[in-house]
């Protein structure tokens, strides 16, 4: 096992570095000059003299080659410095560590709500003997499969805070009031829920179900039943361990899912996050700060996906042992 995390280990950095070449180069081959948006920011939208946006480009190093200007940014990189924003001026280290918390807490609280609700509809699902129950369940899933993410998000936000007032509409807390706990759980709720139940919620039920469901009926689960072992021992050891490894194994793939809407979400409950951050980034062409931004989310999927299969490890020791057969 710890040959294989040091392979994946290995590999994460690989995929790292080719993901910051392609990202590096697609920027750099987009239309557009980074030098020019900035000027033509700081006048207030007028168009900047030639002459101006030359020596920016100068000062700014966008005249070098791409591949010493790769050089250059990657050797920064790698001791922490991730450059400046070509906007705002500051350090993207201090952007970043003032939003990638706030889209770590919500992703965070959008998983935890996600799987944990998957989990218990599944088992529902897969275990009820009602034929009404499970078909009401078919019928969820199936409208919030045909929902796409920012429209679950934008009828959160106007049944839920505009025609109700029951939940605040944005942001982490009441204009001109300090950031309390009680306060930011209330704004959590509505992000947190609109990036939980979208259209991929119904992919991990439906794991859940089907892993679980054909088990119940497995040798070994009526064995345990016939030797008067108690339901929730039935369930939770012989049903759910070997039954949700497929469920398991899907969670790395459903963090980057969650990734992909999260900064949508942000942006429509003016959440303080990366999502505001990276699309300004990508309106202002400020290269560095989009780079950086493509990088943290790469390595969050990255550490989710050896997360699940670390819990696979756990739940199948086919994994441990290095097996042909594992799962």
């Amino acid at each position: 096992m710890t040959l294989r995390l040091i392979s994946r280990a290995a590999t994460a950095a690989l995929v790292v570095v080719a993901l910051s070449v392609v990202c590096f180069g697609l920027l750099d081959a987009s239309p557009g000059d980074p030098a020019a948006s900035v000027l033509e920011a700081r006048s207030g939208g007028r168009s900047p003299a030639p002459a101006a946006v030359a020596e920016l480009r100068a000062d700014m190093g966008l005249d070098d080659p791409p591949p010493a200007r790769y050089w250059r940014w990657a050797s920064h990189a790698v001791r922490g410095d991730l450059g400046t924003s070509y906007m705002s001026g500051r350090p993207v280290t201090e952007t970043l560590g003032d939003t990638v918390p706030w889209t770590l807490l919500l992703t965070a609280a959008a998983i935890l709500l996600s799987f944990t609700a998957a989990l218990a509809v599944g088992l529902v699902a897969a275990l009820t003997r009602r034929a009404w129950l499970r078909r009401g369940i078919d019928l969820i899933l199936f409208v919030m499969g045909g929902m796409p993410g920012f429209v679950a998000a934008l009828l959160l936000l106007y049944v839920f805070a505009a025609a109700t007032h029951l939940m605040p509409s944005g942001g982490v807390s009441r204009p001109g009031e300090p950031v309390t706990a009680y306060g930011l759980l209330a704004h959590l709720v509505l992000p947190a829920c609109a990036l939980a139940f979208g259209h991929h919620f119904g992919v991990y039920v439906r794991l859940v179900e089907n892993g679980v469901g054909r088990l119940k009926d497995a040798p070994h689960v009526e064995n345990a039943r016939v030797r008067g072992l108690p339901r929730r021992t039935v369930v939770s050891r012989h049903l759910m361990r070997p039954g949700l490894v497929p469920f398991t194994a899907r969670l790395g793939v459903g963090v980057g899912t969650l990734i992909a809407g999260v900064y949508t979400t942000e942006v429509i409950f003016s959440w303080p996050g990366m999502g505001r951050e990276a699309i300004a980034a990508a309106r202002a062409q400020d290269h560095p700060l989009l780079i950086a931004i493509v990088l943290i989310t790469g390595l969050i999927v990255i550490a989710a996906n050896l997360v699940a299969e670390l819990i696979v490890a756990a739940l199948d020791p086919r994994v441990r042992t290095g097996r042909s057969d594992a799962v």
